[in-house]
């Protein structure tokens, strides 16, 4: 029996978000490209109000740029700005991983050894979208749990879908989802130990390894398009 608290109802405005951060996340809007506010209101059906204020969300993920005066396009990537963000992220999510280890008790282990079985489910389905979403959760748990809101919070405005969008890309190589997910089980594992010391390499590891391949494939200031 469905309850008020069951059933969800989705804003026009969410509506147009899943369709456009799918949209680009999975490559099928290319980079650069543009985004016609009359075309969005014309297939949706929708005035420019929701529009905008779903042009602002994904502006703050990281997934578009807003040109005053000339428009809205899908941001492009550069080799350099996975240079640069690589590092940082690697960094902060060592720390929210060390910050989170003495918080993460027999609940938070059984829901991330919950996320990476369902990790090795869709691998073995090869399905690279389920995957991402576990990821995302499996890093967002202990990031939560780190209990530092600058941390989370700087982690959030480098952009959600900036990156998801990046490792969309890199888990379309098959050998990459069960190297992750071997990571995972590492960082687990550390987790359940209470070594926040190897919690905190094995993140940074993890974050690292996933640069050089990116870098190798796109080369250096080529924008990240599917080939």
């Amino acid at each position: 029996m469905f309850t008020e608290e069951t059933i969800q109802f989705k804003t026009l405005v969410d509506q147009l978000y899943d369709y456009l951060n799918n949209s680009i996340i999975e490559g099928h809007l290319k980079s650069g490209e543009a985004l016609i506010e009359n075309d969005l209101c014309e297939r949706f059906g929708i005035s420019r109000s929701p529009i905008r204020e779903c042009f602002r969300i994904l502006e703050s993920e990281g997934l578009i740029t807003i040109v005053p005066r000339k428009g809205t396009f899908v941001r492009r990537f550069t080799g350099k700005e996975i240079e640069d963000i690589f590092p940082v992220r690697a960094y902060l999510e060592g720390l929210a991983a060390k910050l989170a280890t003495p918080h993460i008790g027999d609940k938070e282990i059984t829901i991330l050894d919950d996320l990476i079985k369902k990790m090795d489910n869709s691998i073995s389905k090869k399905g690279v979208k389920p995957f991402l979403r576990y990821n995302y959760n499996f890093h967002s748990l202990f990031i939560k749990a780190s209990k530092n809101d600058v941390l989370e919070k700087t982690l959030v405005r480098l952009g959600k879908g900036f990156w998801l969008r990046i490792a969309f890309l890199y888990y379309q190589y098959p050998s990459q989802l069960t190297l992750s997910n071997k990571m995972h089980k590492d960082i687990l594992e550390a987790f359940k130990k209470g070594d926040a010391r190897s919690a905190e390499r094995l993140v940074r590891k993890h974050i690292e390894h996933a640069k050089q391949p990116l870098i190798k494939s796109f080369g250096q200031d080529v924008s990240l398009n599917n080939k």
